[in-house]
């Protein structure tokens, strides 16, 4: 058992020995390919652990509070939220939608291996997609407003993009230059603890 990963999903109030085993395969996985296919820029597996697998689920609480029936998480690349969020909420039906097709052949990879019956992956750009869902996750992904019509375009009314963020402060002056170019929006910038992480990390959610 990988103890930094036990003991951060702990932390959070998430996971059984179920979950954990997928998510450790899913980490040797991830050391195994990312030399070849460049999954993410770090290296080191306490990085990868604490980074981009504990950060990822961090949100599952504020998520799993949505009560949503089905989640597109967008670029999904390295299968960071999306298969986090889908080991963790198997009872959520997740899209992942990747273009570059070195990334999709791991994600179906990946989602073959660890058995995620609540996941499809679209070999797509995000923005071509015509479904409508009630959550649009996304995590290193384009700044709000270089994407913002497009993604409102994906979400069900009353839908939510969740999108992983950084300082608060940061997030403030990216939705400023987005309410610039497309008027008033609703939004809420949630705070969220990683474990074993001491920087500040948010979610920004965005109602339409």
């Amino acid at each position: 058992m990988n103890e930094l990963l036990y003991s951060g999903l702990e932390k959070l109030g998430l996971g059984d020995d179920e979950k954990l085993g997928k998510l450790e395969t899913f980490l040797s996985e991830l050391m195994l390919f990312n030399p070849t296919y460049r999954l993410v820029s770090q290296t080191d597996e306490r990085d990868i652990i604490v980074r981009h697998i504990l950060d990822s689920a961090a949100a599952v609480p504020y998520l799993s509070s949505l009560n949503p029936d089905s989640v597109i998480d967008l670029g999904s690349g390295g299968g960071f939220p999306g298969i986090v969020l889908a080991t963790l909420m198997d009872d959520v039906s997740f899209t992942f939608s990747e273009r570059m097709a070195r990334r999709v052949s791991f994600l179906k990879n990946e989602v073959l291996l660890l058995s995620l019956k609540n996941v499809r992956v679209i070999s797509d750009d995000s923005f071509n997609i015509s479904e409508k869902f009630p959550v649009a996750t996304a995590r290193g992904f384009h700044p709000v407003y270089d994407i913002y019509p497009e993604v409102a375009k994906l979400l069900a009314p009353g839908g939510r993009m969740v999108l992983y963020k950084g300082p608060g402060k940061n997030v403030e002056k990216e939705m400023a230059e987005t309410e610039k170019r497309f008027g008033r929006i609703e939004y809420s910038i949630i705070d969220i603890s990683v474990p074993f992480l001491d920087e500040e990390r948010t979610l920004l959610v965005i109602e339409v």
